[in-house]
């Protein structure tokens, strides 16, 4: 499959998911298949999958093949898939605080394996009933993206607490306590021991992969950069050293002081990430009410020039299409891209908080076409000022394939069952 063939594919797939059957699910469990929500495409991949609120009424549809996957659009075959491997780690969950009932795997059957939405909801439950559905369980290192490792210390937001949460939130369900992982006493403990698994478990392959640690934002000046600092700090206590990684990488609100920049990198952050996702600031009064949204594009400007004097790897920012006007996400890409800041784009998806501004009618998911061209035409304004792509890349970006940068999974992460596998040939 030629590269322009496979972004073309990921870009009509990502943004309306794929339908797939819970008996599905269960059969590719049982294969040590996970997370099925991280589709690969030959050896690239999308996503993300089908859970309750996206994918429902996609046209793509996930099928076995005779001993494989394949997807299917309106019935006709369209591409080959497979899936990560479950990794032994993944087994090692955080039961929140106060709640227990043990579970064996969770996020199989609904999320987005655990990188933006750790449970969704199940067709015939609110999404408020968030426990219900993973019985208090937490992964504490989950894999996303390409050969990403992923730490979400809370799954909380103050916004969402004071019920003022950005329109297109991803986090799922109302404010919860509970989801603060980080203010459990054994949280830290065995956040360690798991991230030590996992660099056990992947092995020497362990420099081809990547860390990034995000979470709602915290309350304080620092937009919880102290957890930040405790995530990698936990991991030195445990390892004695900070593994040599593609990048470590922080997914933050720009502190209020930025001497946390600082101390971010002093811990060991290579990266880091301060999404602006809508870029004219009425826009960003509207899609998000609160003081995310009323603070100024200056104050992020402000805030790369600073973290670009400090951090050794990348600097960058994200954007999201479809809650905004394209025009507008224009000049964000070349406004940040002046200051040498690549900017992350991924199209608006309807799951947490965005599934119930979707059913507004307010908004939509934006087409493949549209998307397509947004894509094009950011890659060319990135190519104007010499500014590369993000490295970091979800299963939702494209931007960065439109560019010719792709990875390959690692060994450790895949099945067995997909090692120098042909192309399955599917006539209808």
């Amino acid at each position: 499959m030629s590269e322009s063939s496979i972004v073309d594919k990921k870009i009509k797939i990502q943004g309306h998911g794929i339908k797939i059957t819970p008996e599905l699910k269960t059969q590719i469990a049982s294969e040590g298949y996970y997370p099925i929500a991280l589709t690969w495409l030959t050896d690239d991949i999308t996503g993300p999958f089908s859970f309750t609120g996206y994918g429902d009424e996609s046209p793509f549809e996930l099928r076995r093949v005779e001993d494989r996957y394949a997807v299917f659009e309106n019935g006709e075959y369209f591409t080959d898939a497979t899936f990560y491997k479950k990794p032994d780690f993944f087994n090692r969950l955080h039961t929140a605080k106060g709640l227990d009932n043990p579970q064996d795997t969770i996020f199989i059957d609904e999320g987005m394996s655990g990188v933006i939405t750790p449970c969704g909801t199940a067709k015939d439950t609110h999404e408020s009933d968030l426990f219900k559905i993973t019985q208090g369980k937490f992964p504490y290192v989950t894999v996303a993206c390409y050969n990403g490792l992923v730490i979400w210390p809370a799954w909380g937001c103050l916004y969402t607490k004071a019920k003022n949460q950005c329109k297109f939130c991803c986090i799922p369900g109302d404010y919860d306590e509970h989801k603060l992982l980080h203010t459990d006493s054994d949280y830290w403990e065995n956040l360690g021991a798991t991230f030590a698994a996992a660099v056990k478990e992947i092995g020497p392959e362990i420099s081809q992969v990547s860390l990034t640690v995000d979470s709602g934002t915290l309350p304080g000046r620092d937009k919880g950069a102290h957890v930040y600092v405790k995530v990698l700090d936990t991991i030195k206590q445990r390892l004695g050293y900070l593994p040599n990684l593609l990048y470590r990488r922080a997914v933050i609100e720009p502190p209020l002081d930025f001497e946390w920049l600082q101390r971010l990198a002093d811990a060991g952050f290579t990266d880091i990430q301060m999404d602006v996702d809508v870029y004219d600031e009425v826009e960003r009064r509207r899609v998000m009410p609160n003081a995310k949204g009323h603070r100024p594009i200056a104050d992020y400007i402000k805030a790369f020039r600073k973290a670009k004097e400090i951090f050794p790897g990348e600097v960058a920012t994200q954007l999201v299409a479809g809650i905004q006007d394209d025009e507008n996400l224009l000049k964000g890409v070349e406004h940040f891209a002046s200051e040498g800041i690549p900017t992350l784009l991924t199209p608006f998806l309807p799951f947490g908080h965005g599934r119930r501004w979707r059913d507004t009618g307010e908004v939509e998911v934006p087409s493949a076409q549209r998307m397509k061209t947004v894509y094009q035409r950011a890659a060319a304004i990135l190519t104007k000022y010499n500014v590369p792509p993000p490295q970091f890349r979800g299963g939702v970006s494209s931007l960065a394939e439109t560019m010719g940068r792709r990875l390959k999974r690692v060994k450790a992460l895949t099945n067995p069952r997909d090692f120098d596998r042909e192309p399955i040939s599917v006539a209808a």
